[in-house]
This record gives structure tokens, C-alpha cells and sequence, in this order.
């Protein structure tokens, strides 16, 4: 092997090790939690712009909420699941920030957003970041729900 075969499979791999890896970890999340109106994200945080999410519905309480699109050399950053169940009917909020903590974020390509919900309805908001930067907060809400069911997949490069 030449030299300069060596130095450029060398500079390779370095430049796929420079390259931020994002985990599960990576995504903050809260609890499926139920709000009232004192407790809303909206309330608490006046002053936040929200943007909705593309939405399909595709049978009662089957929604899909999406951001941007999958690009050819992107990757599947983040993947989370969660779900719970409530006696009675109740409003309900899930935010989410990526990253989680200090780390470092790849830029983000697509946001997926599978719910199953009891209620008729749900929203799906970017509050912060999104497609295009490295960060994204999302804010999932429904209404008169009793169960709540959500998968997340995060997207990038």
C-alpha cells in the first residue's frame, strides 16, 4: 500500500469518528402527563411559538406527524417509544428535546411521529430547532384521551 493510500484511508476514519453519533439517551423526554389549563406547555411558556407539525390521520386516533424528509446518507439518530393508560378521560402532554443534556446533535433530516390515541384528535408542534438544525423540541398533545401511545423517530447526518 502506497503512502498516500495510507493517509487517505487514515484521514477516512477519522473523519467517520469525528462525526457526532446520536443514542436513545440523546432524546429528553417527559412523561405522558396529564395538564390542565394552569399546566399547559402554552401557559407556562407564553411567549413559545409553535409550529405545527404535517399531520395525516389515518383512522380514529391513528395520526402521523412528520417534519421534513428522509434524505439519501441519513441516519436513524433516535428511536422512542412510550405509552399509558388513564381510568378516566384527560388532556395530555409529551415534550421533547434533542438532544438530551450537553451533547452534540447531527442535523436533523426527518422527524416521525406515530400516535394511537382514544381521543379523536392530537397535535404535534416544534417549539424550538427542527429540520435543518441540530435540535428539536417537540411538544404532543391530546385532548379527552385515555390512552396515549407514541413512537418517535429522529433523522440526520
Amino acid at each position: 500500500m502506497s503512502l498516500r493510500l495510507a493517509l487517505l484511508l487514515c484521514l477516512a476514519v477519522v473523519t467517520v469518528l469525528a462525526q457526532p453519533h446520536a443514542r436513545a439517551s440523546d432524546l429528553y423526554y417527559t412523561d405522558i402527563t396529564p395538564v390542565t389549563d394552569d399546566s399547559r406547555f402554552t401557559t407556562l411558556n407564553p411567549t413559545a411559538q409553535l409550529s405545527e407539525l404535517d399531520k395525516v390521520k389515518h383512522s380514529k386516533g391513528n395520526i402521523v406527524f412528520t417534519a421534513g424528509e428522509r434524505i439519501s446518507g441519513d441516519r436513524l439518530v433516535v428511536n422512542h417509544y412510550d405509552d399509558e393508560s388513564f381510568a378516566t378521560a384527560v388532556d395530555i402532554e409529551v415534550l421533547m428535546s434533542y438532544p438530551a443534556g450537553s451533547s452534540t446533535g447531527v442535523t436533523l433530516t426527518c422527524i416521525e411521529i406515530y400516535v394511537d390515541t382514544t381521543a379523536s384528535d392530537a397535535g404535534g408542534y416544534l417549539t424550538r430547532g427542527g429540520i435543518g438544525a441540530t435540535t428539536a423540541e417537540i411538544l404532543l398533545t391530546s385532548n379527552l384521551t385515555r390512552s396515549f401511545v407514541y413512537e418517535t423517530f429522529f433523522y440526520g447526518y
